[in-house]
């Protein structure tokens, strides 16, 4: 048994809330108004049964005490588990000495950064230091709202204000420079940042790791950005990744641009689930961040050259790190991932020429939402951008531009999606359809010289969240740790399902001694988990905890369909008297499953809205 399952064994659900809420109990189950959000009629569902809790009103959250005290509290899951661990009377492991000498660094490095971040903030904030910069972002149209919201600042134009700052804080110039705040040269140390506008850098779970920096005075270097480190990682973050997490979430869409300023306008002007990539290319560990939250993923890019190349190098990473679960080459002409194993929608946002998204949102805003609205396919784009590039009135150009596009569409996997694409590009190069099939075969292996893709292997209909599960107990403690055995039975694919129950057994690196017919998905999965973004132990254990409530959603809105089915083929077989028996029996036969709390009101509803049309249907008969 791990700590976490040891821990939720002893300590009841219901104690834990009802010490904090007044609980009523309701048949099997207790409810009471959401804690997280106003209401009259109470919507929060305590199962002692299952152990878990459940608001079926605005916040729709759940889960079980590690996530209640997660919720409450405003903590990650290390810490829940530390809570609750003392008062189970559980003993946690012991950390090493090198895993406490690094958090303490860490620790440090932070701290350095938070005195940094507060300087340069009130530094703006300040009527005479701030006042240029002030302006400049009232011309740039950032409010002061937004200005505080991502925390802006300046560094001013001494060369060592930020050192006798952090001196003064008790930060060790050691620590400054680790963190990429100070320079120590010949002369001594002096600011790396000066006559700039800050831009803190946040990870994932809020943390300041490092800064961005525009100049006011028109030096040559427009960006100075934090250097690489440990705790900064430009190719692993997204800027207002942080802020935007809960409404990407909430939206299941994301939308990624290029620049700081692009994010702070997004979110002013009512697209708060927009990122930054920070760069010309989106990366594997960057997608690996929304992966969970979204199923629809818009680029938004530059237009000019440089930004046609990222978006391409952008939907290459994208494709890969999302769905597709073959390996593809760097090409993107030769992206060949398969469309049906695409479990992610991507999508272009084509800005006008000379347009960045700053810029257009701030002006148009109106044209920005119906950019982000209609933005089409990755395909779709694709095809009229390979249109733009060829004169189709030519036979050179007709074949050119078969030879840009066929490569791709020869390898969508989904038939129908595959039938279509091929008749839009055969109309547009004015050939038959059926030539195109023969002419351009399928890629059958990896060039190492030529950058060919791998030929696809049959599709594993796997869901993507047990998959990423699987891939979380590879690759962190923590995730083990916020699983049980029992969660095994949630993941459908029987490789995966082995794997999982091996790994979740063993406390050494025997655990795949046994599983001898699934070596060849044991090593997929490793590699998938090595690709995973570098994610502290606490945020793996909430990226397990939120896969596990994503998929017992799925499985109980699932149920409920087959349900709906099930009442449906009654009334048309047995009539609406038998309808209103079945909606009957989903009432009370099980009250204590908040899932189907929901579901019997519907039926319900179904049953008086049929018993209605019966009544008229037997009066106009009458």
């Amino acid at each position: 048994m791990s700590v976490a399952e040891e821990v939720k064994a002893k300590i009841d659900i219901v104690d834990l809330i009802a010490a904090e809420v007044p609980l009523k109990r309701s048949g099997s189950t207790y409810k009471a108004p959401c804690p997280f959000h106003a209401e009259k009629t109470p919507s929060f569902i305590v199962n002692p049964d299952r152990q878990t809790w459940h608001c079926f009103g605005a916040c729709s959250e759940g889960g079980d005490v590690f996530s209640w005290e997660m919720k409450r509290n405003s903590i990650d899951f290390r810490e829940a588990l530390q809570r609750l661990a003392q008062r189970a009377g559980v003993q946690l492991r012991p950390r090493t000495d090198e895993q406490v000498r690094r958090d303490e660094q860490r620790q440090l490095l932070l701290r350095a950064n938070d005195a940094a971040l507060h300087y340069w903030r009130n530094q703006l904030q300040d009527a005479s230091t701030g006042r240029d910069a002030q302006d400049y972002l009232r011309e740039r149209g950032i409010s002061a709202e937004s200005a505080q919201k991502f925390n802006l600042g300046l560094s001013g134009s001494e060369p060592d204000a930020l050192v006798h700052h952090l001196s003064a804080r008790g930060v060790h110039l050691d620590d400054a420079v680790a963190a990429g705040l100070i320079l120590k040269t010949d002369s001594g140390a002096r600011d790396r940042f000066r006559d700039r506008l800050m831009f803190p850098i946040r990870n994932a779970r809020g943390e300041t790791v490092g800064f961005g920096g525009r100049t006011l005075i028109g030096e040559p270097a427009k960006y100075v950005n934090t250097p690489e480190s440990d705790l900064f990682r430009k190719r692993d973050l997204l800027y207002g990744f942080d802020l935007a997490r809960s409404a990407i979430r909430d939206a299941g869409s994301v939308i990624i641009v290029e620049g700081y300023t692009d994010v702070i306008s997004a979110h002013e002007f009512g697209s708060p689930n927009a990122v930054a990539s920070m760069g010309t290319a989106l990366t594997e560990t960057q997608i690996g961040l929304i992966k969970p939250l979204a199923t629809d993923v818009r680029l938004a890019l530059d237009p000019d050259a440089a930004g046609q190349a990222a978006a391409r190098r952008g939907i290459d990473t994208a494709r890969e790190a999302i769905g597709a679960e073959q390996q593809v080459a760097t090409d993107f002409l030769k992206v060949g991932a398969l469309q049906n194993q695409l479990t992610n929608d991507i999508r272009i946002i084509p800005l006008p020429e000379g347009r960045d998204p700053d810029d257009l949102i701030r002006s148009e805003p109106e044209l920005w939402r119906t950019l982000v609205e209609t933005a089409p396919t990755f395909l779709d784009w694709l095809v009229d951008h390979a249109r733009g590039q060829h004169d189709l009135d030519t036979p050179r150009g007709r074949a050119d531009f078969l030879d840009e596009l066929m490569p791709t569409v020869r390898t969508i996997g989904h038939a129908v999606v595959r039938e279509e694409y091929l008749r839009r590009v055969a109309a547009w190069a004015r050939v038959d359809p059926d030539s195109l099939l023969s002419r351009y075969a399928p890629p059958s292996s990896r060039s190492r010289g030529g950058g060919t893709v791998v030929t696809a292997s049959p599709r594993r209909h796997v869901d993507r969240q047990q998959s990423f599960i699987v891939q979380l107990a590879l690759g962190y403690e923590s995730a083990r740790d916020a699983l049980e055995l029992g969660h095994v039975e949630l993941i459908e694919d029987s490789e995966d399902r082995a794997i999982l129950t091996a790994r979740l057994s063993a406390d050494d690196d025997s655990w795949a001694d046994d599983l001898t017919d699934s070596q060849d998905r044991i090593a997929q999965q490793l590699r998938d988990a090595k690709r995973l973004p570098p994610y502290s132990d606490a945020e793996a254990a909430e990226a397990t905890l939120d896969a596990l409530a994503r998929i017992q959603r799925k499985r109980s809105k699932e149920g409920l369909r087959l349900k709906n089915l099930e009442i449906g083929e009654q009334e048309r077989e047995l009539g609406v008297d038998e309808l209103a028996r079945a909606a009957a029996q989903l009432e009370h036969a099980d009250a204590c499953d908040p899932d189907l709390v929901e579901a019997a009101a519907s039926v319900v509803q179904a049953r008086d809205e049929a018993r209605r049309l019966h009544q008229v249907s037997s009066t106009s008969t009458a």
